[in-house]
């Protein structure tokens, strides 16, 4: 099916998810569980959905992205969820109360301060949702410190600190919350020669933060090992970060070394700035692709409350 059917104004599943910023595969979850649209079937059986759809699509991801669950937002109506975002538009300031923890941290690593940066990161860890931390403090913090070392205001020093710090503090809080002994296991980690771990550690705490059972294994870790600990803790999914864009031939093979050790329910879920660079067809069955911060979290709220 073409992405638009003219004669009938509807829409296929990769078009809305185009339209929308919604992964197909979230898409699909959403519709499965939560029923939030009922698309109709071509003649091939393909989804082909309304306008109408993507609209009210748009409407729920955008009050996801405000900090509303998607199991409590499918039951409103359009003109519910419209009136809710009316509502908490006026509550959602999440980059104007952030931003000043961002350049005050700035400030002390390039005065090489490790304690002031890191009681300056304490504090939103303390006070603030843990999503709105990693969105609004540590990422751009990650992402100022590295173009100020690219311009020569920060040494490589400085910012070994600010991602050593980071990194201490994400594993520390990440371990503080209780977790369900019946709740659902995520395994993460990154495959061989794949070294950049602070944003698989962001992704622990975020799930953490939702009572989910975390098992971070590490960087550089050959795929049987990663599987062998995932049938030890029956793991209902393994997240693997991607990063290095350098080494995707390499990557596609310890992916089907993957999923070939692993049992037959757990999904690998695949995270990182490169991840979304690897061609579907390379990919082996029960891969999900996570393209953005937002997909993994809907895909959290969609994983069975128990194992």
């Amino acid at each position: 099916m073409s992405s638009l059917n003219s004669h009938t104004n509807h829409f296929s599943i990769k078009a809305v998810s185009q339209a929308t910023g919604v992964s197909v595969e979230t898409l699909r979850a959403w519709e499965r569980r939560y029923e939030v649209v009922a698309p109709s079937r071509d003649g091939a059986g393909r989804r082909a959905y309304s306008a109408t759809d993507v609209a009210r699509l748009r409407l729920l991801r955008a009050a996801t992205e405000l900090g509303h669950t998607i199991s409590k937002m499918a039951p409103l109506s359009d003109s519910e969820l419209g009136t809710l975002m009316q509502q908490s538009v006026g509550q959602a300031r999440p980059l104007s109360r952030s931003a000043p923890f961002v350049e005050r941290a700035l400030e002390a690593a390039a005065a090489s301060d490790s304690t002031g940066v890191e009681d300056i990161l304490i504090s939103p860890i303390a006070l603030l949702p843990p999503s709105e931390v990693a969105h609004h403090v540590i990422a751009p913090l990650v992402h100022a410190i590295g173009e100020r070392w690219h311009t020569g205001q920060i040494t490589i020093a400085q910012e070994h600190m600010v991602t050593d710090i980071i990194r201490r503090l994400v594993i520390s809080v990440s371990r503080g919350y209780l977790q369900r002994e019946n709740a659902p296991r995520l395994v993460l980690a990154t495959m061989s020669d794949e070294r950049h771990e602070l944003g698989i550690l962001m992704c622990g705490w975020l799930a953490a933060a939702r009572r989910i059972r975390t098992q971070y294994l590490g960087i550089d870790c050959p795929p049987a090992e990663i599987a062998r600990f995932a049938r030890d803790v029956d793991a209902s999914a393994v997240l693997i970060s991607i990063v290095f864009p350098d080494a995707l031939g390499t990557t596609s093979k310890q992916l089907h070394e993957l999923a070939r050790d692993l049992d037959e329910h757990c999904e690998i879920w695949l995270g990182g700035a490169a991840a979304s660079l690897l061609p579907t067809e390379q990919l082996p069955p029960r891969s999900v692709v996570l393209p953005t911060a937002f997909d993994f979290e809907q895909r959290l709220d969609l994983i069975p409350l128990s194992a």
